[in-house]
């Protein structure tokens, strides 16, 4: 899309305005003849606003006739243009030039890393070996070899279980996922039991090994012995000791409070926008494009494509929480289950769930969240035999 654009700027296109009541016609007869049009916006019923290139426009008069649309010019954009007006200032038309030359030239560099994805290891540490693997601001593009420093980093990270490197642009972008470690595992010679990690109501059992302390349907409490390692035949002399294994799934509870401010609204997009995109590096940016921005209250979105960067200003409204309860519960309800699966286990899978709102005086809400999961409890406890 970068190279698209800047082919066009550097070749010359216009903005066109068409006026007429067959637009949809004349979009596709253009198209079905191979005629690009790009950054197409419906102004009213019978009028659009389109960008065209300069050899696109000369063959839209025999389209216009034909659908009895009007055409005309209302803007004159790229580098030709820019030339015609500075024809007698060479110097300037010559620095032009040359700067769109060194931004071509800098789109094959990487100029800014990123690191997403990472909860517990630390981002600048990851950034540090990617730097020492040539992952840098600066770095020459076609000489980063994504695969073999995916698995260069998997080897240096015992932590992470995945990552992808991307490159956006001068952007390059790294995505990991951390892995899930394992609990301290007992040697098999070791003998142990199996205890209960918390509170909870037994749902199932699968033994491996061990004699079975408990029963589906039984309640149990934290540190409980559910599997022992301690067996015991009535018709022999001794005892005999084992590695229990095993898994003890059991029905479990959490439990959560979330409290939210209602004296600031909050901002909701009505879905208007305008749009300022540059072309440039850093604080080096020359506007190409420029939308008014009619309203006050907005919000604003950076993008970045290779060099071209775009200011999207998003319309908001305020809107009070007492207006949209049905919205104001949905948000505690996101707020409070995000809290709660911060307290679970991996591999807890949720079964039922209860929520209770409350509102005082208007001025501030709360939910409560009880939640009923489903997951593993069984944790082995080495069993002390001297």
């Amino acid at each position: 899309m970068f190279f698209y654009i800047l082919w066009n700027f550097l070749k010359g296109y216009v903005v066109i305005r068409v006026d007429g009541l067959s637009l949809e016609k004349f979009i596709n007869i253009t198209v079905s003849r191979g005629i690009y049009l790009w950054g197409i916006k419906r102004q009213s019923y019978t009028s659009l606003t389109a960008k065209i290139s300069i050899s696109g426009f000369r063959q839209l008069r025999g389209i216009s006739r034909k659908v009895r649309c009007r055409v005309r010019i209302v803007d004159k954009r790229g580098l030709p243009f820019i030339m015609h007006r500075y024809r007698k200032r060479k110097m300037l038309t010559a620095g032009i030039f040359i700067f769109l030359l060194i931004i071509y030239g800098l789109s094959f560099f990487v100029w800014s890393v990123e690191v997403e994805g990472t909860e517990k290891v630390d981002p600048q540490e990851i950034l540090f070996k990617l730097e020492s693997l040539g992952v840098k601001p600066g770095a020459f593009k076609p000489h980063i070899d994504s695969m073999l420093l995916e698995n260069q980093l998997i080897v240096s990270f015992p932590e992470l279980s995945w990552a992808s490197l991307e490159i956006r642009g001068s952007r390059a972008v790294l995505r990991v996922k951390e892995a899930v470690l394992p609990p301290e595992v007992i040697d098999k010679d070791t003998p142990c039991n199996i205890v209960a990690a918390k509170d909870g109501i037994i749902e199932k059992m699968i033994v491996l090994d061990g004699q079975p302390a408990v029963k589906p349907g039984q309640t149990v409490r934290k540190g409980q012995l559910l599997v022992s390692g301690v067996i015991e035949h009535p018709d022999t002399i001794g005892v005999r000791y084992v590695h229990s294994m095993g898994q003890v799934l059991a029905r479990t509870w959490y439990q959560e409070t979330v409290h939210m401010s209602l004296k600031e609204p909050y901002r909701q997009r009505t879905g208007r926008k305008s749009e300022i995109k540059y072309l440039g590096w850093k604080r080096f940016k020359i506007p190409y494009r420029k939308e008014e921005i009619d309203f006050s209250n907005f919000e604003m979105e950076i993008r970045q494509d290779g060099f071209i960067y775009t200011e999207i200003y998003y319309e908001v409204e305020e809107i009070q929480w007492s207006k949209n309860i049905a919205k104001l519960k949905a948000k505690l309800e996101e707020t409070a289950l995000a809290k709660v699966r911060k307290s679970m286990p991996p591999g807890a899978k949720i079964i039922d769930k209860k929520l209770k709102y409350d509102m005082i005086d208007n001025v501030k809400a709360s939910a409560v969240i009880s939640i009923e999961a489903l997951e593993d409890i069984a944790v082995q406890q080495i069993i002390d035999t001297l």
